[in-house]
């Protein structure tokens, strides 16, 4: 028998991605919890699936199984972070689309992680690869989510550290997200309470340390 023709081995290879993808959405209608999370985040970063397709699935309807996919992805960024540095720049690119506040929650939880101070050079080295540009519509994105009304608190506080950890980069968003946070103490959750004044208190801090500082100089 003859060598397969090019173009017939191309559609099996791209029915083969096509078949895993497929494969990857009916696991996701799936009922799951932390443990079924953990073993599908698990195939995933050994190479089952395509985890540009996973990532693709958190922008899916219904909104629970892109929920379902976004928690998997925080899992791959948890347990297997070099796995997920991989597709780290197309999910930066593609944040600001998320709009699914389920989804949002595990997509901050992963930002968290790399802006900050102390992570892992497998998370600041593809960090430190963000141009200027690519930071500023970073800061656009999650201040667009801190105001926004509807914005759940799990959501919001982790915004809040977010915006914080970038401070260092771009120090006037302190200057806008400290009565931000004021604003929301006025009768915020538990959460929100907790979370607000220990970064305002980190802000008021670093902010006598400047003035110190400078006073030194003088």
């Amino acid at each position: 028998m003859g060598e397969r023709p090019c173009f017939l081995k191309a559609k099996v290879i791209i029915l083969g991605f096509r078949m895993k993808k497929e494969q990857l959405f009916q696991e996701l209608k799936q009922t799951m919890g932390k443990v079924q999370v953990q073993n599908v985040a698990k195939r995933l970063a050994e190479g089952k699936f395509d985890l540009n397709d996973l990532l693709d699935l958190c922008f899916t309807k219904p909104d629970v199984l892109a929920f379902r996919a976004a928690w998997i992805l925080e899992q791959i960024d948890s347990l297997y972070p070099e796995q997920f540095s991989l597709i780290f720049f197309r999910f930066i690119q593609r944040m600001p689309e998320q709009v699914n506040e389920s989804c949002q929650r595990h997509f901050t939880k992963i930002l968290m992680n790399y802006t900050h101070a102390k992570a892992p050079a497998v998370r600041q080295v593809p960090y430190s690869r963000l141009t200027v540009a690519q930071r500023e519509k970073l800061v656009e994105c999650q201040f667009d989510w801190l105001v926004d009304p509807d914005t759940p608190v799990a959501v919001r506080v982790n915004v809040m550290d977010i915006l914080y950890n970038m401070s260092g980069e771009f120090p006037w968003i302190k200057e806008e997200l400290a009565p931000q946070i004021e604003f929301f103490l006025r009768d915020g959750s538990a959460a929100m309470q907790s979370r607000g004044k220990r970064l305002l208190k980190r802000m008021r801090v670093a902010h006598l340390k400047d003035e110190r500082f400078l006073k030194t100089k003088s």
